[in-house]
């Protein structure tokens, strides 16, 4: 019998952390509920697989509030106490609250105060000052100290982070996240065939980033390593989220100044992505910062694509350079630029690395895999 969990989560649009609960509340659903503190278009991608959903509508006030702030934390406390008390009470019906992001867990550390189930939080970021202000990291780090039963990260990278900014040793564990193989291996070649012809790209390189557009995913360092290989595409699949805009028309700009934007394809949000990355020639991971896990990493290599990813972070955890992939320094589109024409110019001994991480992916991150992880580590 499947353990009684109540998921709650603050974000409910569709980044890592938030794919990962679609994957874990499925194999969870006939037990549990998820509790959104926001409405979104995750409340209909959980739905649509049969999970029970309810969403606590919060106020502005905590919606203004980002992880990089400081004392704005601490105005909305009357909205964080007021989601507790209904999440405490919510969370009587339930073994365990799982909090999927740092604002879902400090409303479920208050809601364990007022009497609510024990909480696990589930740390899907490095505590780092460059995302997290010094008062956030102190409060959530306190906070777990004193009233999570356990702190589950998604790579050793995230755990020492969490250990560095005071965090307990002794609740911290490890748990991957999982991914199915099944849509990976439903691509058909008429699927990328489409998507190529889609693209004018036919049988010419086509390299692929799936992230949102932002600074630190490094979407910049792509264009510039690429910007001096005439015959090479890009596809850019993903959306500025958090008032990332404005770095999304600089990148466009970028390329109309430069003139090659005709090899620039900006796709937006896609759900196709087995597709996409299988249409690729290479998928690339451009990240400026440590990327606490990097799932775009595991899909590529799912989708049977040479992986190219940033030396930093949970990559660190994914790729071995040269036996399962490719690692890069960060933000240095010259040593980019360089592996890709290597990659490009020896395709055999590429492929034969990229099937080592296809395995290597199948063995490590498959779903069934890192659930039976996630049920070990909240064996309490």
């Amino acid at each position: 019998m499947k353990r009684r969990i109540l998921f709650v989560s603050y974000a409910a649009v569709l980044g890592g952390a938030e794919l990962y609960l679609l994957d874990i509340a499925k194999a969870y659903r006939d037990t549990s509920r998820v509790l959104l503190l926001t409405d979104g278009i995750l409340r209909q991608r959980l739905e649509a697989v049969g999970i029970s959903v309810q969403v606590l509508q919060g106020s502005d006030s905590l919606a203004e509030v980002r992880t990089s702030s400081g004392l704005a934390s601490l105005k909305s406390l009357s909205t964080l106490w007021n989601l507790a008390q209904q999440v405490a009470k919510i969370s009587q019906e339930f073994e365990l609250i799982h909090a999927n992001n740092q604002k879902g867990f400090i409303v479920a550390a208050i809601a364990r105060f007022l009497g609510g189930a024990p909480v696990v939080w589930h740390l899907h970021d490095i505590l780092t000052a460059r995302i997290f202000s010094k008062l956030n990291r102190w409060i959530a780090v306190t906070l777990a100290n004193r009233f999570a039963t356990r702190v589950i990260v998604n790579s050793h990278a995230t755990g020492e982070a969490f250990k560095v900014a005071g965090g307990d040793p002794d609740l911290v564990k490890v748990v991957y996240n999982g991914f199915s193989l099944e849509p990976f291996q439903q691509v058909s070649v008429q699927q990328i065939d489409s998507i190529r012809s889609e693209l004018s790209v036919f049988d010419r390189p086509l390299l692929g980033v799936f992230s949102r557009i932002s600074y630190w995913k490094g979407q910049h360092v792509l264009l510039e390593a690429i910007q001096k290989l005439p015959d090479v595409h890009v596809m850019l699949v993903g959306e500025p989220l958090f008032g990332e805009v404005e770095y999304a028309e600089k990148l466009k700009q970028m390329v109309l100044d430069r003139d090659f934007g005709d090899r620039v394809h900006w796709l937006g949000f896609r759900s196709d992505i087995p597709a996409l990355m299988t249409a690729c020639t290479i998928v690339v991971h451009t990240s400026t910062e440590p990327e606490p896990f990097g799932r775009v990493i595991v899909e590529g290599q799912l989708a049977q694509r040479p992986v190219i990813a940033t030396a930093a972070g949970g990559a660190l955890e994914l790729i071995e350079n040269g036996v399962t992939g490719w690692l890069v320094p960060p933000s240095d589109p010259d040593a980019l630029r360089t592996i890709v024409q290597d990659l490009l110019a020896n395709p055999e001994p590429t492929a034969a690395i990229a099937q080592q991480g296809y395995k290597h992916a199948c063995t490590t991150f498959a779903l069934d895999v890192q659930i039976a992880s996630f049920e070990q580590a909240i064996d309490i």
